[in-house]
């Protein structure tokens, strides 16, 4: 459709909102799909399990549950299969925390730890070859553009819970 023709017609509401949420999540299928498989045939670890080892990598002392399931915006339930699974695979250990007698604190193994170390190196080379083709100044606006909407929609989000 030539250009002119476009600027005329009149955007339906929600129009561009839904194809932005559309396309933001066949990317994330696309890649989400591409790197659980790679985690999982090379290293036996869903992609969710790797966030989780991830999370706990970033926190060397060790995560409470609640805070390990805010940080991976997942419901405790989720967070508590996961953290089963990982224990069953000597990954992580678990302990009751000495703050709060109801709390548990999870942290890396030496096992998980080698393992996440492997799997991370291979995470990093899994997303530079997938996304190989694309520019590196494409890659950086993308990035940046996703920064100023989620720091926009954090925003809108605090406003309006103040206003509840």
């Amino acid at each position: 459709m030539p250009a002119a023709l476009k600027e005329n017609i009149v955007p339906v509401p929600g129009q561009v909102e839904t194809r932005l949420w559309l396309q933001l999540l066949s990317l994330h299928g696309e890649l989400f799909a591409s790197l659980n498989a790679m985690l999982s045939s090379e290293f036996g670890l869903s992609l969710a399990k790797f966030d989780v080892l991830a999370q706990l990598d970033r926190s060397r002392d060790g995560l409470a549950l609640g805070q390990l399931s805010q940080n991976l915006k997942v419901s405790g339930g989720n967070v508590s299969g996961l953290v089963q699974r990982l224990l069953a695979d000597d990954l992580i250990s678990r302990e009751m925390s000495s703050e709060d007698r109801r709390s548990f604190i999870v942290r890396l193994t030496p096992k998980g730890e080698a393992l996440f170390t492997k799997a991370a190196a291979v995470h990093k080379k899994h997303l530079s070859t997938r996304l190989e083709n694309i520019p590196p100044h494409e890659l950086d606006t993308a990035l940046s553009v996703l920064r100023s909407l989620s720091s926009k929609l954090r925003s809108e989000s605090k406003k309006q819970s103040r206003k509840k």
